[in-house]
């Protein structure tokens, strides 16, 4: 850090101070303007002189004071995939009571991404966006902000760093054209069913009640008219138990290049899973020993990506699939010599 930098953090704490090249133009200008007015003793050139010399003190002035009344907040984005661009939204305030913030420049502090916001008036708020990408899937804190001020002149770029309250849960990548492996639970998925309250295939005839009939399929108009007991018959169906069932065992733990290929199998999972919603099938996920029920909709399709989300990689033996995983494809790393 130079000295002219130390000494303006030390007098403005929690601001930052850096020269331009405009800077280092009017450090070299100024000495020669003066020796010219006083060679000459011209009354214009001393004016001049006067004039460059009263904007840099009021430029430094008025610029560390929009600096000091201003404020952002960050936004997080409603969704994000890792890898892909997303839109953050900046609330800009200004604190000040007569002037007017312009020229402020806000910049993602280890990210890419930067906007210019709109001029904000005293005492006033203003809203701007600005697109960036995060890398990896998984929670990530809300980058801090850096805001710059270069306006009115700009001989210096004076930033301050404003440290986000947050978090971003970042999606897996999307991967176009994947195709799905479906597993079933066929055998298991209707013993759980059997239970549950929901009526069973279609009516395939009615006849009178045996002992052990399941009284909730008594057929009462047929009942009173014929003063037996009637039943209805239900043909057993066939109950569709789709699943995407992903591995997270790897052959060998810590590996960096299994880690690596195993996002990518995170990403296609996800990618699929959100195609078949989308369509309108319903989408089972068992990862690990961990298993959820398919279904659809909107709000399944975002409780499945927030699962990958966070999935992480384990070793040969942590998570075994559940033993009762019927026939079907997996989603799994084989190790490589």
């Amino acid at each position: 850090m130079s000295a002219v930098a130390s000494r303006f953090h030390g007098s403005f704490p929690g601001f930052s101070l850096q020269a331009t090249r405009a800077f280092w133009i009017f450090v070299a200008a100024v000495p020669v303007l003066g020796v010219a007015a006083l060679n000459t003793g011209n009354n214009a050139l001393y004016l001049l002189l006067a004039l460059t010399l009263g904007a840099f003190v009021a430029s430094g002035t008025l610029s560390r004071h929009a600096l000091k009344h201003v404020s952002v907040t960050l936004t997080p984005p409603a969704e994000a995939f890792a890898g892909a661009p997303v839109r953050l939204e900046i609330e800009v305030r200004n604190g000040s009571a007569w002037l007017p913030a312009a020229g402020v420049v806000c910049r993602l502090v280890g990210m890419p991404g930067h906007t210019v916001a709109p001029t904000v008036p005293p005492r006033g708020r203003a809203r701007t966006q600005l697109t960036t990408v995060f890398p990896r899937r998984g929670r990530h804190p809300l980058p801090a902000v850096r805001v710059e001020v270069r306006l009115p002149l700009p001989f210096f770029v004076k930033s301050s760093r404003f440290v986000q309250v947050g978090e971003v849960l970042v999606f897996p990548r999307r991967i176009s054209g994947a195709s799905p492996r479906w597993a079933g639970l066929a055998q298991q998925e209707a013993e759980a069913r059997r239970g549950d309250g929901r009526r069973r295939g279609e009516v395939e005839q009615l006849r009178e009640y045996h002992p052990g009939d399941d009284r909730r399929d008594i057929h009462w108009k047929q009942t009173a008219r014929q003063q037996r007991t009637i039943v209805m018959e239900r043909r057993e169906r066939a109950l569709p138990s789709r699943y995407l069932v992903l591995d997270r065992q790897l052959p060998r733990r810590g590996d960096p290049v299994l880690l690596e290929r195993f996002e990518d199998l995170v990403s296609e999972v996800a990618s699929v899973a959100v195609q078949q919603v989308r369509r309108g099938a319903a989408v089972g996920l068992i990862v690990g020993g961990l298993v959820t029920p398919p279904a659809a909709g909107s709000c399944h399709a975002r409780r499945l990506l927030e699962q990958l989300a966070l999935v992480q990689a384990v070793g040969p033996g942590d998570d075994p699939l559940p033993p009762a995983l019927g026939e079907g494809p997996v989603y799994r790393l084989v190790g490589t010599p």
